[in-house]
């Protein structure tokens, strides 16, 4: 059995010492299942301050040895193997000495920690043996003020063990945490995955000390910080996730949904990364219309609510054995390859134009010119005059003009088509919204499938409502740049070059970053 402390360890020593033995031998030629080694006893602690209680999280995970160490008090049955309400029971008996050994006080007075909700998992380990796994869900009542709080917590369980020794310091939103000597974020994922570069020297964070308050940090004060050195910032609640969560829907609060989804929706668009430098990227230079900035907003909306219900189905009925998260980087690479072909065939178009061919094989700029029986040259120079012959007429002046017959033209092509229109779109909405994912998710949980997908249809239509307002600016916008000044500036000529390879750069990046 495990135990809190060195007497109880003695008392529980297994007593067949023969199986001992061979353990040991068996894992002299097996692999070391456990990141830490088979000997180790790893925890995790959360603190998170509230406005009202102190929750902690707190986590125990037994490797192979230390597993089977306990197997004599858990198997009581003895016939092997370890069933549910046997871990159960085991849980409880050492619950009780396991808090005795939490230490938690407030401006100096020791709490008493309850005990909600818990329980015991196995894991398979190497040689054929488990590793346990024990959670609880501990929280204590306080009384907050705008004063100082200063709390300290310490955790003297397996203190002659090796292993994993985590503690993280949170708080709920209102609540300010500083002076700590612990830190606001984690590095294992509650000890379910170990950082390889950490194995050789696991955390060894045995005690938190800081200090929290319900006003602002005083002046001087060091406010709470991550591993990365960065500020600490609380976790702000899911204001869309919410909006399905009423005790009630009367038609006055589904129009009021309605309407926060769809500004929900439009102000998460205006965060970094949601394809405005791409949209924009891609008008740029392009001679497109108010209908195919709307048709590019319209693709954006069905893809990501198809892409919500899609990954909703998943995550209900197929998470077993595919992971959501496991698909969020195929579909961001997807995404990426799509803006990535986009911008690499513009960029061909519009640098082929740049340098003078349009790909039929005529030249522009300054070129010769044969017409009928004749020939002469012009460059940009020639532009705002018009020339006339027996068999063919220029009109310069809108760099536009044909010859034996053939009309082409000396702007840069139309290259909005549909097809790309539409292809932006899809990249623009594959990935869909965590936040209107967990409201689809909510929705059902609720009973509220037609709602949510009303909510999320109304958060959809404001990402793309967001996209198609930037199309229009651009649009609108590259029209001051539309008069034959500014036709002959070698910028505004090379501007659609550059858009086409900031757009090829961005899917770039896109597939790098669901890569990694």
């Amino acid at each position: 059995m495990h135990s809190l402390t060195r007497s109880e360890t003695n008392k529980i020593r297994p007593r067949r010492w023969v199986s001992s033995l061979s353990l040991l031998f068996l894992f002299a030629a097996s692999s070391w299942a456990h990141p830490l080694g088979n000997f180790s006893v790893n925890q995790f602690s959360k603190i998170e301050v509230g406005n009202s209680k102190i929750a902690i999280r707190q986590v125990l995970d037994l490797a192979e040895i230390p597993t089977f160490q306990a197997a004599s008090e858990i198997d009581v049955d003895k016939d092997g193997r370890f069933s549910d309400d046997e871990l159960n029971a085991y849980q409880e008996r050492i619950t009780p000495g396991y808090l005795a050994n939490l230490k938690l006080d407030v401006n100096g007075s020791p709490l008493a920690l309850a005990v909600g909700k818990h329980a015991a998992i196995l894991r398979p380990g190497a040689g054929g043996l488990d590793t346990l796994r024990i959670e609880w869900d501990l929280a204590a009542t306080i009384e907050t003020s705008t004063g100082e709080n200063k709390v300290s917590f310490v955790n003297n369980n397996f203190s002659e063990r090796i292993g994993w020794r985590e503690m993280v310091v949170t708080r709920d939103e209102g609540i300010a945490i500083y002076d700590s000597n612990a830190f606001g974020s984690a590095l294992t994922d509650e000890i379910k995955s170990y950082p390889q570069e950490s194995l050789a020297s696991p955390l060894n964070e045995r005690s938190a000390a800081f200090t929290f308050t319900a006003g602002a940090i005083p002046a001087g004060a060091k406010p709470l910080r991550n591993r990365d050195g960065h500020q600490n910032t609380a976790a702000q609640p899911d204001r869309l996730a919410e909006l399905i969560s009423v005790p009630v829907i009367t038609p006055t609060i589904a129009l009021l949904g309605l309407l926060l989804a769809f500004g929900l929706g439009a102000a998460h668009a205006m965060s970094p990364g949601h394809g405005k430098a791409v949209v924009g990227a891609y008008l740029v230079g392009s001679q497109g219309t108010p209908r195919h900035a709307a048709f590019l907003g319209l693709t954006v909306t069905i893809t990501h609510t198809l892409g919500v219900f899609a990954l909703g189905l998943v995550m209900l009925f197929a998470s077993r054995y595919i992971l959501p998260e496991t698909i969020m980087p195929f579909l961001s690479f997807f995404s990426g390859l799509i803006v990535l072909y986009i911008g690499l065939t513009m960029f061909k178009t519009r640098l082929l134009t740049l340098l003078g061919s349009d790909g039929h094989g005529h030249a522009h700029g300054a070129s010769d010119h044969v017409h009928g029986d004749h020939t002469h040259s012009f460059d940009d120079s020639d532009v705002g005059h018009s020339h006339s012959h027996d068999d063919s007429a220029h009109g310069h002046d809108d760099l536009t003009h044909s010859h034996d017959g053939s009309t082409h033209s000396h702007l840069p092509p139309k290259e909005i088509t549909w097809r790309s229109l539409l292809a932006l779109g899809i990249s623009g909405g594959l990935l869909p919204c965590p936040s209107a994912l967990v409201l689809m998710l909510a929705a059902i949980n609720l009973n509220r499938v037609g709602y949510g997908l009303v909510l999320t249809i109304a958060f959809s239509f404001g990402l793309a409502a967001t996209l198609t307002v930037v199309g229009f600016l651009f649009l609108y916008g590259g029209r001051l740049f539309d008069g034959p000044r500014f036709r002959q500036s070698i910028v505004i000529k090379a501007l659609p070059v550059f858009s086409a390879f900031v757009i090829a750069c961005l899917g770039a990046v896109i597939c790098y970053r669901s890569l990694g």
